[in-house]
């Protein structure tokens, strides 16, 4: 009897999610757990996420009534080729495209607990001798894999920047099929840790809604960031605080022109130095995040226009770039 279902795990820093595809390559069901690379780095052992690992498999299996011979070939992806993951895999380096990713796919049997052959997916990197030019990522590159062919009916055969707003924004260079180069970022655990550890915390600790964000305070924190810098930047957010200028909406609005205001920085010089016909921005993002670059770029001579990929909470890119992976498979 021909097995019909596959496994995928994407699994990160701090959860871990599993999709279970049907012979259609249908999703028909998912499960997210608290469980990533950072509890085996706490433990000092992986055996906390191979089991939270494991955990999500046996349910998903009692819940869809399967038995261990109805499953076909399971794969992973994202912080599980980490140091800290199931096992350490190399990056791949850019440029490539998803048979790259199906070239590379490799096999670790993990005795522990699957007592099974696990297909794990590698991340990406930049190569360059200067540690400055050094970029990578684990686990995005399967949503950008995933986000390809709509990104191509938006922008045609035109070189795009996708943008991944998180914890670390990665920003990456595309065009059709090909995943040409990344610019990272340290963005949303800056907002974090400005937010929880520092005098800033009831700045940012605001609820701005989808429509609350000020432009022209969004705007005077990228520019003050281009003047000044970072420390001064941020700084005059303090400042705005203690002499109750403006409204918490606005001063919220600011810190978040001086934050993200460095991806606009970081993207403008890749296009000027490396991505020369780059000059649109995709925001992949919720809505609040893509009205916030939307303003962040507003006036850059470089990026001309800034689109917007919704994400939802139905849909995984994730899970798309894994079918592009297995349509290359099947063609191998």
């Amino acid at each position: 009897m021909q097995r019909k279902y596959s496994i995928y795990y994407d699994s990160g820093t701090s959860n871990s999610r599993i999709y279970v595809l049907d012979s259609r390559e249908e999703v028909v069901y998912r499960k997210k757990a608290a469980v990533g690379s950072k509890d085996s780095a706490i433990a000092g052992s992986n055996r906390v996420l191979i089991e939270g690992l494991k955990g999500l498999y046996d349910a998903a299996l009692e819940e869809l009534g399967l038995q261990e011979e109805d499953i076909g070939e399971i794969y992973a992806s994202g912080m599980v080729t980490s140091p800290y993951g199931l096992k350490e895999v190399p990056h791949m380096i850019l440029p490539v495209t998803a048979k790259t990713f199906a070239d590379h796919i490799v096999r670790f049997y993990e005795g522990t607990c699957f007592q099974r052959e696990l297909c794990l997916i590698p991340g990406l990197k930049t190569a360059d001798q200067d540690i400055s030019g050094v970029n990578n990522m684990r686990g995005e590159e399967m949503e950008i894999l995933g986000t390809l062919d709509s990104v191509g009916k938006m922008c045609g055969d035109q070189d795009a920047a996708l943008i991944f707003p998180g914890s670390h924004t990665h920003v990456t260079c595309v065009n059709g099929n090909d995943i040409k180069g990344i610019v990272s970022n340290f963005t949303g655990e800056l907002f974090h840790a400005l937010k929880t550890g520092t005098i800033l915390s009831p700045v940012l600790d605001v609820n701005v809604g989808e429509s609350g964000l000020n432009p022209a305070e969004v705007k005077r924190g990228v520019e003050n960031l281009k003047k000044m810098g970072f420390n001064r930047a941020i700084y005059i957010c303090h400042a705005m605080r203690l002499f109750q200028y403006g409204t918490p909406e606005d001063r919220f609005s600011y810190a978040e022109g001086v934050i993200n205001g460095g991806v606009r920085e970081s993207l403008e010089y890749y296009c000027r130095e490396f991505w020369h016909d780059c000059h649109t921005a995709v925001v992949v993002s919720e809505e609040f995040m893509f009205r916030l670059f939307q303003i962040i770029f507003e006036d850059s001579k470089l990026i001309r226009q800034v689109l917007w990929l919704p994400i939802s909470p139905q849909k995984s890119y994730a899970v798309e770039g894994l079918k592009k992976i297995l349509a290359c498979r099947k063609e191998m």
